[in-house]
């Protein structure tokens, strides 16, 4: 589940996230400049910067989140 959200940019030692969307173990969802369509991350979902702010809203802490291949 979402456990934590952060409004606007975040500093991170493997980059910068924009609005973040954390669930287990630290990951989150995010908005990115890169959004590769490729596994190239190190646990983090990346969404695109125009879709950001719109998951961050929609998605209150609680909200399930399923990962999968």
């Amino acid at each position: 589940t979402i456990v934590r959200k952060i409004a606007g940019r975040r500093e991170s030692d493997l980059g910068v996230l924009w609005w973040p969307n954390y669930f287990v173990g630290g990951y989150a969802i995010h908005g990115s400049d890169s959004v590769p369509t490729h596994p190239a991350s190190h646990g983090c979902v990346r969404i695109p910067r125009y879709a950001e702010k719109k998951f961050f809203r929609r998605n209150p802490i609680g909200r399930p989140v399923f990962v999968h291949n």
